[in-house]
């Protein structure tokens, strides 16, 4: 009997073994596509281009600058006035309503003594501190006609906000005034009033009956200030367009007026 000699468990047998056990992508070599696996093919010129740094952009110029300049002045400037303006704005309306508010404390108090009553404005231009500034209700004294009572103290109105008074000559330093913009409810010259007795002060007067009638017209009110001449103390009116005031028609009933263009020019 021949001898057959055992298998020998060779290198390549082993190798042949793992490569059956392995996965089947690891048993059949890879090859390279070269559709998907190829490098980009890169010029000389698109590396150049690839590096070149975009130029920047051209700076403003001087014209545009100063274009620029005069657009922030101008806004700094209607800041400035916007802030201004509602200051000036609130004191008016604070006075409007003061005002009309002793306008019918007037009416009502003629009507509840039947006496005739008046809502006095201050016009004696040497105080200047009082001078269309302040406003007091007094009612006729029953037993002396010439004499009125005031039952409590006037009031001041905001500050910086006085009366336009009717007439150039009670503005000497407001000559170009409108005229459609002054006081028509007032008399065109100022009036020694006695006071409980006391010595006469110029007032301009608006009265009311006891039926509660009166002449009517506009009592309007601007921003001023006093300033001291050769004459003595002048209301300087600064703005015509910037008016309020209060609309008295003749049968006493009062309309507030807010629109300085409604006056007219």
């Amino acid at each position: 009997m021949d001898f057959i000699p055992e298998k020998q468990d060779l290198p390549c047998r082993r190798e042949r073994r793992r490569a059956d056990s392995a996965s089947p992508s690891a048993r059949w070599p890879t090859y390279p596509d070269p559709k998907r696996d190829a490098v980009p093919f890169v010029t000389r010129r698109s590396f150049r281009s690839s590096l070149r740094v975009s130029a920047p952009a051209s700076g403003f110029t001087l014209f545009e600058l100063l274009v620029v300049v005069a657009l922030i002045a101008s806004l700094a400037g209607g800041i400035g006035l916007a802030l201004r303006k509602p200051s000036e704005s609130a004191s008016l309306q604070s006075a409007q309503a003061t005002l009309s508010a002793l306008l019918g404390a007037a009416r009502g108090r003629a009507a509840l003594s039947q006496q005739n009553a008046c809502c006095l404005v201050a016009a004696d231009p040497s105080d200047s501190a009082a001078c269309l500034h302040y406003v007091r209700v007094v009612e006729q004294d029953p037993a002396n006609s010439s004499n009125w009572l005031a039952r409590d103290d006037g009031v001041w109105l905001a500050d910086g906000v006085y009366v336009v008074p009717p007439a150039p000559a009670g503005v000497p330093g407001n000559p170009a005034w409108p005229a459609s913009r002054r006081s028509t409810a007032l008399p065109s010259s100022a009036q020694s009033v006695s006071i409980n007795g006391a010595a006469g002060v110029l007032y301009y007067p608006v009265q009311f009956t006891p039926r509660g009638t009166t002449g009517g017209g506009y009592l309007l009110l601007t921003v001023g200030h006093f300033t001291t001449g050769s004459s003595g103390p002048a209301l300087t009116m600064d703005d015509s367009d910037n008016v309020r005031g209060v609309l008295i028609r003749s049968l006493g009933a009062l309309t507030l007026v807010n629109d300085a263009g409604a006056l007219g020019q």
